[in-house]
């Protein structure tokens, strides 16, 4: 028990605590306490710093006594009843946490004597929890789960993603499949210069977006000009990296298409699969997973290195600290391991009830529900059986409450965190709880069963069915929480058999709906990188909530809103096309009833979504947009639309009617707004100086948004801030345009990134070097990472006389000319796009130049003709081999007879197809 007197008088906003006379004063007058609820709300406060575990406080507050979970619930409900929901926070999985902040007693006398107190934002902030340790190369985990009882499987599995480029884990669902595969990826993150990257699939319904959702999870960016797997193919081609992709059996044939592509065309990509059926590719190693290791004999000794005790022993201590294997309960952990057939996912279920039933409780609770299960082999049908027992024993033991909680969450794809899960478990008709000041709360603060779930009921909930292993924690600053797909599976079941699928349906896509609300406004203040990865988190919830909508009538207002609302995310995330789709739908579904706000904003979402194509489409779209925010008297939309209209017309050299938006935007721009809202304005007067000729006021401008940024902590804005700074500022200080240029160029390799910009920052720095003539390697290096990345984004051709220059400077002449003759027939697909400098103005006099002869100007328009016959596919390998003999005005080759060899040479010399 705390030693009360040896702690200070506490006073908080509304309520005060006195340890030494053991009196809690409430609005000014003492509220009856029970004794355990008063020290555990002193243990509370003395740790108020950190999250406490459950473990912890059942040691302080029922020292040396063997108390039931409950027990600790109790007190804290009567705790909340008397001082509020908020001030002690639940973590469900981790503890709970003392959120409200001391006061001067001042304002605590002031308050208990009835004058009335607004209560301090401390005590309904979320709490804020310690930053998770730095995260290796790739989007593993920093830290795994231990693993029990696969240390040979994990060896074999590990040797074999080293000798082949497929290898696929097959068992049955709840094997242990996914854990045993991310503690190989994990084994082998050195091994991989890319790194490893987990691809969780469980989420994904629609094969068509196995591509995407790989690129989203690599941060790469696909475009919609190809094929979303001939784009991700390429992108892929020059790294060296580990693809986990995670529970793929229900897109078996997906999958098997994405691996035989990357494994014919990234020859540095290797494979690892988990999934309960193979892929059936003709390079695939096969590793099946069969249940844990249970013991010969039932001793202490066999059965503490047998895989499935092991397990079934840590997860009952994790969950009663007083629990250890002995020769006392041996005999009945091996019995029960032996019922649930070794199979992990079972043994984690049962376990987590060994504070409720004890192990001969739990014992004797299996033989009903397993007695079906004694005959009969142990295949895989056999497990999968065993699994369905296990959840539906396990969900049988739950609560009412808890039963409606853990079906509700079902509807969540990927994950979800805590606002979420309470808007959506909850009861739509349900009030939020509030303290009620009742001075005689004692000891039980229960819930009617029949009364509606509040968002702390569900809280609470959520804990609970944390503790049970039916929801899992994944750490971070705000944790987030998951069923496990076999888990989610037989939720979906429930719901469905409750009748509740529609309605909770619908409370999730309207809690997406809040979210995206919410974080569209964000955008103005908080920094993009934070922004997005809060919001990334949802992206399976987002995509699941807009089908749903898509699918559902009635529900139009909704899918054009968070259509809208979310359209922002799909650019960083790399997945404009299927942003673009979204925004198509949801404009198709715009009628009369959508309002003018949700028509505007999603009018002026779709144009970012294809840039930087510019065409009538877009521009009307924005015009749209600009229409109706003015007739809303929407001043802050109009301003963007203003600003996006203003950036069109720029690039498509259209200046007075770009000049004219801006000076409309001008005139609503209000200095009170976020500075996020000024860079909006000063971003489409650079685009306006800059194709209006006028250099060095774009470069002056970019300098300045890129300065205001860093200052703001907006890192990703200031980089593409100085990536077009540079673009232009070639034409002004040149040497200075190359030191901005090399300094974005490092920070892009420094963040894996590897969209539109990545490309365009490599290939203008390129220009720059190779006009200048000096540091012809680091233009080479420039010039191999910057094709694959224009490739993908359709965007090389634009770029073309850089590459020409180069290899006129490399002493590749017949090159050179090929590439300028692609050059000169090829239309730019971006109009857009900038290509800095070395223009074939300057290039094609510097080649003929070079071929001394009049007779070799024929050679040259020849080769040039040839060269615009063909497509460049493989310029960097023809580029590094000439880096090799760095030969200086290499002779031009005789002429052939016979043309289709001429053009098949023609397209070897430049890396041409």
């Amino acid at each position: 028990m705390p030693a009360s007197a040896a702690q200070p008088d506490r006073d908080f906003d509304g309520f005060a605590v006195r340890p030494a006379t053991r009196r809690l004063i409430v609005d000014g007058r003492p509220a009856r306490l029970g004794a355990r609820a008063f020290d555990l709300l002193l243990a509370l406060i003395e740790r108020r710093e950190r999250i406490v575990t459950k473990g912890e406080l059942l040691d302080i507050v029922w020292p040396g006594v063997i108390v039931e979970e409950n027990n600790l619930q109790v007190q804290i409900s009567a705790l909340r009843k008397l001082l509020g929901p908020a001030v002690i926070a639940t973590v469900p999985g981790r503890g709970y946490r003392f959120t409200a902040d001391p006061v001067a007693p001042s304002a605590a006398t002031a308050t208990a004597s009835g004058a009335p107190a607004q209560r301090s934002e401390a005590l309904t902030a979320v709490p804020s929890f310690e930053p998770s340790p730095r995260a290796a190369p790739g989007n593993l985990p920093a830290e795994l789960a231990p693993l029990y009882g696969r240390d040979p499987e994990l060896r074999a599995l590990v040797a074999q993603v080293r000798s082949h480029r497929l290898v696929s884990v097959v068992g049955a669902g709840g094997i242990g499949k996914t854990r045993l595969a991310q503690a190989a990826a994990h084994a082998l993150r050195d091994d991989f210069a890319d790194g490893v990257w987990l691809v969780e699939l469980a989420a994904l319904a629609d094969p068509a977006l196995l591509p995407a959702a790989v690129a989203q999870a690599l941060g790469l960016a696909l475009t919609g000009v190809r094929p979303p797997l001939d784009e991700l193919a390429a992108a892929l081609r020059p790294l060296a990296l580990l693809l986990v992709l995670d529970n793929g059996e229900h897109l078996l044939a997906a999958c098997g298409a994405l691996a035989a592509a990357l494994l014919a065309r990234a020859p540095a990509v290797r494979i690892l699969t988990t999934t309960q059926e193979a892929l059936h590719l003709a390079d695939e190693q096969r590793v099946p997973l069969g249940p844990l290791s249970l013991p010969a004999q039932a001793t202490t000794g066999a059965a503490a290195r047998a895989g499935a005790v092991e397990l079934f022993a840590a997860r009952a201590h994790g969950v009663d600290p007083r629990f250890a294997l002995d020769d006392g309960n041996v005999g009945a952990v091996v019995d029960i391991c032996r019922r649930l057939d070794g199979l992990p996912l079972a043994i984690e279920l049962a376990a987590a009830r060994v504070p409720l039933l004890g192990i001969e409780g739990l014992r004797n609770r299996l033989d009903d529900r397993f007695r079906l299960l004694t005959a009969g082999s142990r295949l895989a049908l056999r497990r999968h059986q065993t699994l369905r027992a296990a959840l539906d024993w396990s969900f049988g033991l739950l609560t009412q409450d808890e039963q409606t909680v853990f079906r509700r969450l079902g509807v969540f794809a990927g994950g979800f965190g805590l606002d979420a899960a309470q808007a959506v478990a909850g009861d739509a008709d349900a009030a939020d709880g509030t303290r009620s000041r009742a001075p005689d709360a004692a000891g039980s603060a229960g819930r009617p069963e029949d009364a509606p779930l509040d968002r702390w009921a569900v809280l609470e909930h959520l804990g609970a069915l944390v503790d049970k292993s039916l929801v899992a924690v994944d750490p971070g600053d705000e944790p987030r929480y998951r069923l496990l797909e076999s888990g989610r599976a037989f939720a979906l079941e429930q719901l469905h058999a409750s009748g509740e699928t529609a309605a909770v349906m619908q409370r999730h896509a309207a809690a997406m709906l809040a979210l995206f609300e919410s974080a569209y406004e964000l955008q103005w203040s908080l920094p993009a990188r934070e922004l997005r990865a809060r919001c990334l988190s949802d992206l399976d919830n987002l995509r699941a909530a807009l089908s749903w909508a898509q699918a559902t009538p009635g529900a139009a207002d909704c899918f054009v809103a968070l259509a809208g609302a979310s359209a922002w995310l799909w650019e960083p995330a790399g997945l404009r096309p299927e942003g673009m789709a979204w925004c198509e739908r949801a404009i198709a579904r715009v009628d009369a009833q959508t309002t003018p706000r949700a028509e505007a904003r999603l009018a002026l979402a779709r144009a970012p979504l294809a840039f930087p194509r510019v065409s009538a489409t877009e521009i009307d779209s924005i015009r749209r947009a600009a229409e109706l925010y003015r007739a809303s008297d929407d001043r802050r939309g109009l301003y963007l639309a203003l600003n996006a209209l203003a950036q069109r017309h720029a690039m498509l050299r259209e200046l007075p009617a770009a000049q004219q938006a801006i000076d409309a935007a001008a005139a609503l721009l209000d200095p009170r707004w976020p500075a996020a809202l000024h860079w909006s304005l000063m971003r489409a007067r650079a685009f306006q100086h800059g194709f209006a000729q006028q250099a060095a006021g774009a470069f002056a401008q970019w300098q300045e948004i890129a300065r205001q940024q860093e200052a703001a902590g907006e890192s990703e804005g200031m980089t593409t801030s100085l990536l077009n700074a540079a673009d232009v500022g070639y034409q002004v200080d040149f040497d200075a345009a190359v030191g901005l240029g090399r300094r974005v160029v490092e920070q892009m390799r420094r963040n894996r990134y590897r969209g539109l910009a990545a490309g365009f920052a490599r290939a203008n720095l390129l220009g720059a070097l190779v006009q200048r003539g000096s540091d012809l390697d680091e233009a080479l290096e420039l010039a191999r990472e910057a094709v694959p990345l224009l490739i993908q984004g359709d965007t090389l051709a634009p770029f073309l006389d850089h590459y020409a220059l180069l290899a006129l400077r490399l002493g590749r002449t017949a090159d050179a000319a090929c590439v300028l003759g692609r050059r000169r027939d090829a239309a730019s697909p971006t109009r857009g796009a900038r290509a800095h400098g070395a223009r074939a103005a300057f290039a094609t006099p510097c080649l003929h130049c070079s071929s001394g002869r009049c007779e070799r100007a024929v050679e040259l328009e020849r080769l040039q003709r040839e060269g615009a016959a063909v497509w460049a596919t493989s310029t960097r390998a023809r580029l590094a081999r000439a880096a090799k003999r760095r030969r200086h005005g290499g002779a031009l080759p005789r002429p052939r007879r016979r043309a289709r060899g001429r053009r098949r040479r023609a397209a070897r010399r430049c890396g041409l197809s």
